[in-house]
């Protein structure tokens, strides 16, 4: 070849380098940026609640599954055929654009299927076109003659870098900027792009195989003899299953149990695709002897944080990012075993490679979203799946010397020794243990740290220390649970423990959902029609009723009935509701909603509190907003438009109240500047326990009180003038605040500003 020659053809191929990595990336952008799109136009739908994410990431799922599917058949054609399909299919998505969802959803399903129903019928053709993006241009790159063309798995890499920049760009800078609306056209732009970067693939591909000297038989032969056996398709599935399955159930621990917002499910998301960017990279970051050991690490202590009952520690950001680094450990393990197994041949087997890691990914959504959710009574995926993963790890073919036999029998009696600590030592130890860290809760957490450390000698250790761990944990031990319940809203679980009120010992009853009270009740009389918890009549809530007396109240929430207990023989009482389990709790195991009686019996609607109050024709004196999920209130209930709804819902002089409290986010300056931009007043009251010698008698007297949070709004600023005698302060409006609107929401600015409650012990499950 002469030197003129060489000149013009390296230039050739950095443009077809550059081309189709480039291609990749924004295909794989736009996948990931329209999941949390697609995810934050739901919320609405479903209340709020984590688990529609879980839902949405299993159609994502299925949905890939379908684009490799399709894919895997026109790699039957010919590659210029096969990217003629493959651009007919992005031109039908076409069709679709720009993205939109219904506003509600049918009761003809149940909602997990009413869910894929819906996403079914707005963005399935489009993703499945996206999905077929990876495998269709990477063979059109076998075809260029690039020296790399024989082996295009580095182009993975590339189109997991696009997921990763696109799925960070949304809550970065696409939410903060533009509204949903402004997003789908953004969106449909970038879809756009694709076509044209897609079509010029085929056209430089079928450009260069057009020029190309014709293939050897002997080579052709070569390739048609590379067999794949049924054995590594089976580990092909298994090495997709356990990350995908593992990415749902940890996304599901953290956005219920640790920090329950919209767009938390970024982060394992996130983590997740940039273990396949590492695994399928040209050269190894990570060796996997490094993480077969690490795997061996970080097991039993995301085990052990679960099982902790040191609460400043379980439910801290640490806590969240150690599971999330846990996580991605265990899926960069399981993903650099898959691209150690990947095809030779890769023009004759790409396209099933994907299809069987496909195939897997899909299983482990499927399972998550579908199974799980109706076949256990807790979150104990995550553990079980961490547990699996350990059965993938290469060591564990290796032969047992007989002091990693010892170590196995350490590690259980390590467990044994913790079983007698819980059932003797660790309620004198842990009495005390929300919001303070004593020497003696020190101890036991580098105790427990031990334990974990020796359990990790070998693989086969770490499996019966763990397995046994979470077995005594979940099972064995008693937890002094009334209840506990699984369904598509979370997890609710119903306790008792020993109350001291006044130097009296008296039974108080708690309701959770996820990790955060969600009511409390003393059982015996004088207090079983006591108002408790965020509700006490000390609290902010209790001034409002106190100075009002409404006569017409609605209650978005139940909780466990509560505020029931303010009713008087003039008052009616409408509670929206949108979990039946929690209605039916609510009536089972609590007395507030039959103990206290109001002009008629309570009325419960179950629904979306905006939906169903919205359909009521009646005006109220008062509205009440009392909506979480887990610890989180859900954002559409929040909006101008939300506000404006309840507003003509509400008698002249009537309020509208709403608990703000929760650990992680202050919504008050949010709530006054919506409050300000639909020309209603406002005003805020914190009741804390910070002061503990101003507050020993209250504490002493009411000891089922909770710091709490409000905000309370009204039409007229005179009808909220008595509130200011009692702490009720007005806040000055924040201008640099945009206000929230069904179209344009920004959860992670409020993540940020100052939040002042320390809660107290009744928030959270001990």
């Amino acid at each position: 070849m002469s030197a003129a020659a060489q000149l013009t053809k390296k230039p050739s191929a950095s443009i077809t380098l550059a081309l189709f990595s480039f291609t990749l990336f924004v295909s794989a952008a736009l996948m990931f940026a329209v999941q949390p799109m697609i995810g934050k136009m739901l919320l609405p739908l479903i209340g709020g609640t984590p688990a529609g994410w879980i839902v949405a990431m299993a159609f994502f799922q299925l949905m890939l599954l379908a684009g490799y599917f399709f894919a895997h058949i026109l790699s039957l054609a010919t590659p210029r055929r096969h990217g003629l399909f493959y651009i007919l299919a992005l031109l039908a998505g076409m069709w679709f654009l720009p993205l939109h969802l219904s506003d509600s959803l049918s009761e003809k399903l149940p909602i997990s299927l009413e869910i894929l129903r819906l996403l079914s019928i707005t963005i399935a053709v489009p993703f499945i076109a996206l999905s077929a993006t990876s495998s269709t241009i990477q063979r059109l790159f076998t075809e260029t003659g690039h020296p790399s063309a024989s082996d295009p798995y580095f182009l993975y890499a590339a189109s997991n870098l696009g997921s990763f920049a696109g799925l960070f760009a949304y809550p970065l800078l696409a939410e903060p900027l533009m509204g949903i609306s402004a997003q789908t056209y953004a969106w449909e732009a970038g879809f756009v792009t694709l076509i044209a970067l897609a079509t010029g693939c085929l056209l430089f591909a079928h450009a260069a195989q057009k020029g190309a000297p014709a293939v050897p038989q002997n080579h052709s032969k070569t390739e048609t003899e590379t067999k794949i056996t049924g054995s590594q398709r089976m580990w092909w599935v298994l090495l997709a299953f356990i990350p995908s399955s593992l990415l749902s159930g940890v996304t599901t621990h953290i956005s219920t149990d640790i920090f329950s917002a919209p767009m938390i499910w970024v982060l394992p998301l996130g983590a997740y695709l940039m273990t396949f960017v590492i695994a399928f990279s040209r050269k190894q970051i990570v060796s996997l002897s490094t993480l077969t050991q690490l795997q061996l690490l970080v097991v039993p202590f995301a085990i052990g944080l679960l099982i902790t009952n040191n609460l400043m520690m379980r439910l801290s950001w640490p806590a969240l990012a150690f599971h999330v680094f846990a996580f991605s450990v265990v899926a960069l393990l399981c993903h650099t075993l898959l691209a150690q197994r990947r095809p030779e041949n890769s023009r004759k087997h790409l396209t099933e490679f994907y299809l069987m890691m496909s195939i897997g990914g899909a299983l482990g959504g499927v399972l998550n979203a579908f199974i799980i959710p109706y076949t256990l009574d807790r979150l104990i995926e995550y553990p079980l799946l961490m547990i699996l993963s350990l059965f993938v790890n290469p060591t564990l073919r290796q032969q047992l010397a007989k002091s990693g036999k010892i170590m196995i029998a350490a590690s259980l009696a390590c467990v044994g020794l913790y079983y007698i600590f819980i059932k003797t030592l660790a309620p004198a130890v842990y009495a005390n243990a929300v919001g303070i860290m004593s020497a003696q809760i020190v101890m036991v957490d580098i105790a427990l740290a031990l334990m974990l450390i020796l359990m990790s000698a070998n693989v086969r250790a770490t499996i019966a220390g763990c397995l046994a761990l979470f077995l005594m944990c979940e099972f064995v031990l008693p937890k002094n649970l009334l209840l506990i319940e699984r369904n598509f809203f979370g997890v609710i679980t119903i306790s008792e423990r020993p109350m001291q009120i006044d130097g009296k010992t008296y039974t108080s009853r708690y309701m959770y959902h996820g990790t955060t009270t969600h009511g409390i009740q003393i059982m015996e009389k004088p207090f079983n029609t006591t108002p408790t918890a965020y509700f006490t009549e000390i609290g902010p809530l209790g001034n409002t009723f106190q100075l009002y007396q409404p006569k017409k109240i609605a209650v978005i929430g139940l909780g466990v009935g509560t505020m029931n207990c303010y009713s008087t023989p003039e008052s009616e009482m409408t509670f929206i509701e949108i979990d039946q389990g929690v209605v039916d709790v609510a009536r089972s195991h609590f007395t507030f909603l039959s103990d206290c009686t109001g002009k008629t019996p309570p009325r419960i609607i179950v629904g979306d509190g905006r939906i169903e109050l919205n359909k009521l024709d009646e005006t109220f004196d008062m509205i009440i907003m009392d909506a979480f999920s887990s610890d989180t209130i859900p954002i559409h209930l929040v909006t101008t438009d939300a506000l404006k709804g309840y507003l003509e819902k509400l008698s002249d002089d009537g309020l509208l109240v709403i608990n703000v409290s929760n650990r992680y986010f202050n919504l008050a300056p949010l709530l006054a500047r919506n409050a300000a931009e639909i020309g209603i007043h406002s005003r805020t009251r914190l009741h804390h326990f910070d002061d503990v010698e101003r507050n020993a008698e209250i504490s002493r007297l009411y000891p089922f009180a909770s710091s709490s949070f409000w905000v309370v709004m009204s039409k007229k600023r005179e009808t909220l003038l008595p509130l200011q005698e009692l702490e009720w302060v007005e806040l000055g409006i924040d201008k640099s605040l945009r206000p929230w609107t069904d179209d344009y929401t920004s959860p992670l600015r409020m993540l940020f500003h100052f939040y002042p409650i320390k809660m107290t012990a009744p928030e959270t499950v001990e």
